[in-house]
């Protein structure tokens, strides 16, 4: 059986495009402290920690809520333990302290740890969130239902993720969709129009004071639906896992896809790169 991690570069050299390579080592480039302290803050504070204390809240007032709660939902007890958050920001903390490690000494290495535990970090996030969104949902067989999806889902991902793997190292599915590929090439110009689209919407909602009231009737409709939508949501992974795996092989042959593009080596590894 062929491994996924032997390919050579002649098999993985059109799996990497220019501007993922470009990408990756402008993610590390940028990664100065005050970017570090908002993910840190984000991720651990909001991301872990927030979540945890929802969920413990949640589970307090099941006989209190405004909405029907199961008191008897089986949920309640899983990954209760606080150590649970602490994995998650062990897992940040890695991704935070790798990219200032690597960075402008080996951007394309820190890109690579960077990404496998903030990979790993969003794994376990969702599953928490899944078991948060769980917490609201009365009906037990609906409860097992979204069980069931969100087990056969994940199962779904990881095979579905190695088959594209094997293909794109082992076959002839290389390069990245067209889609993909402007999305990574038009990333800053995406992400400021999504920011200034979620700004005019919390604008929206402080000036007009009855879109708060239609939004938490909105919300409260959808409530049962909530772990269906963490379901679709952990299709994402599919993305995330094809983005490790290219990771890998741009720092395994990353001499030889500096060559490829033409890269300086101070541009490549970072002004302080010693190799």
């Amino acid at each position: 059986m062929k491994s996924i991690f032997t390919g050579s570069f002649s098999q993985v050299e059109e799996t990497v495009s220019e501007s993922f390579a470009k990408n990756s080592i402008d993610t590390i480039k940028q990664f100065n402290l005050l970017k570090g302290l908002l993910f840190t803050g984000f991720c651990i504070g909001l991301g872990s920690y927030a979540l945890y204390g929802v969920s413990i809240y949640i589970s307090n007032i099941m006989n209190q809520a405004t909405i029907p709660l199961d008191e008897s939902n089986e949920f309640i007890t899983i990954f209760d333990n606080i150590w649970y958050m602490h994995i998650q920001s062990i897992l940040i903390l890695a991704v935070v302290i790798g990219a200032f490690v690597y960075r402008k000494k080996d951007n394309i290495k820190g890109f690579f740890v960077y990404n496998t535990f903030l990979t790993i970090f969003l794994l376990l996030f969702m599953i928490f969130f899944f078991k948060v969104t769980q917490l609201l949902v009365y009906s037990s067989s609906l409860r097992l239902i979204y069980t069931g999806l969100f087990i056969i889902s994940y199962i779904y991902i990881f095979i579905r993720s190695y088959q594209n793997t094997k293909k794109m190292v082992h076959g002839t599915k290389k390069k990245r969709s067209a889609l993909v590929e402007w999305f990574s090439r038009n990333r800053k110009n995406i992400t400021s129009l999504l920011i200034g689209v979620g700004g005019l919407y919390y604008l929206s909602k402080v000036i007009f004071t009855e879109a708060n009231d239609l939004e938490t009737r909105i919300i409260g409709s959808l409530i049962d639906f909530l772990p269906l939508a963490v379901c679709l949501v952990s299709f994402s992974f599919l993305y995330f896992n094809s983005v490790a795996i290219r990771s890998y092989y741009l720092y395994k042959y990353s001499e030889e896809f500096r060559k490829k593009f033409g890269f300086d080596k101070k541009d490549w590894y970072g002004e302080k790169y010693q190799g």
